[in-house]
């Protein structure tokens, strides 16, 4: 990514400013609706009731309000994974890595602005630290457990690889499910629902693990 992170979101902006946050809020809920490549950022000050400037003022430019987004969905996302983890803590191994897969797809479906800021936004993944560590401590829940359910001695294998394999899984049913094509999928997982559908193939890959 050119630029210091400076160069991105100015100092002065405060940021727990409420301008800042009526411009992310804003930002999710265009992005909701028409994608996030498609967001300008003088629509974000009009949906948000602010100045064409206030964007600029506050993140510096349209890659630093997506990156902004991105960073507050990485910490949403370790929010949500460590409860998820605290909930199917009493299962079995197998069924926690299932339980925390799930919650990594169901995440996305309920916050598909900021999976696509965190995930599907290249412009702003390049050589970009901060978010490269934000998203490796967001994921970091889910190794954990790997190794905690492989020293239990309910999966064997490589966990580095085993770690990879259900981080990859996750994802492509999340941008599915985002995408909204998770239901072409009926015919062989049948299902009133995609989380059913999500359910189904995750399952059935945990189930090959060694």
């Amino acid at each position: 990514m050119e630029g210091t992170m400076s160069d991105t979101i100015p100092v002065k902006a405060a940021p727990g400013a409420p301008g800042r946050a009526a411009l992310l809020r804003a930002m999710e809920e265009l992005a909701r609706e028409q994608g996030i490549n498609s967001v300008g950022l003088r629509e974000v000050a009009r949906r948000a009731g602010l100045s064409h400037a206030a964007p600029t003022h506050y993140f510096g430019s349209r890659e630093g309000m997506i990156r902004a987004l991105a960073l507050e969905g990485l910490a949403l996302l370790d929010d949500e994974l460590c409860a998820a983890q605290e909930r199917s803590a009493h299962l079995p191994g197998r069924e926690r890595l299932v339980a925390d897969s799930l919650e990594f797809v169901a995440f996305a479906q309920r916050n598909p602005a900021h999976f696509d800021a965190m995930f599907r936004t290249p412009s702003i993944a390049r050589g970009d630290e901060t978010l490269d560590r934000a998203r490796l401590a967001a994921l970091g829940g889910l190794r954990a457990l790997v190794v905690e359910v492989h020293e239990h001695g309910d999966i064997r294998g490589d966990v580095e690889s085993t770690f990879l394999q259900l981080c990859a899984m996750s994802h492509g049913i999340a941008s599915l499910a985002v995408d909204g094509v998770l239901h072409g999928f009926d015919e062989i997982a049948p299902s009133d629902e995609a989380m059913g559908v999500a359910e189904r193939i995750i399952r059935a890959q945990v189930e090959q693990l060694p």
